[in-house]
């Protein structure tokens, strides 16, 4: 079995691996990705930047650029963020997008939403 390594503001950690930054994701949404990832057979190598709306925007933003996939809720109170991470390549959010929701057609609503996202990209990953 692969590692998951869970990453919190202010900290990085540096290997080689499929790197996810999620933004702001409540409880439900954050135990939907748990499960996608745990339920996953061919998981690669992967840090997870768990990132909240109260973080230093530098360290989110640094995050951000190290990232393949981001993950967010897209319901978040600092909808500034959810816009500029929204419009990222490789963006996927849960909920309903305010500010650019049709440049971003990335949603998630259930578990096998997100493992196929995660199928897709971290074969992406592979092939690098």
């Amino acid at each position: 079995m692969n590692n998951i390594t869970l990453v919190t503001a202010p900290d990085d950690i540096h290997i080689d691996a499929v790197r996810i930054l999620t933004y702001d994701l409540d409880n439900d949404q954050s135990q939907l990705v748990s499960n996608a990832l745990t339920s996953m057979d061919n998981l690669y190598d992967t840090v997870m930047y768990i990132a909240k709306s109260n973080d230093d925007p530098q360290w989110i933003l640094d995050k951000k650029i190290k990232s393949s996939i981001i993950i967010l809720n897209a319901e978040s109170d600092n909808q500034t963020l959810v816009g500029y991470l929204a419009a990222q390549p490789g963006s996927y959010y849960f909920g309903t997008i305010k500010t650019i929701g049709q440049a971003n057609t990335n949603i998630l609503r259930n578990v096998d939403d997100v493992i196929k996202m995660m199928e897709e990209n971290t074969t992406k990953h592979a092939r690098i």
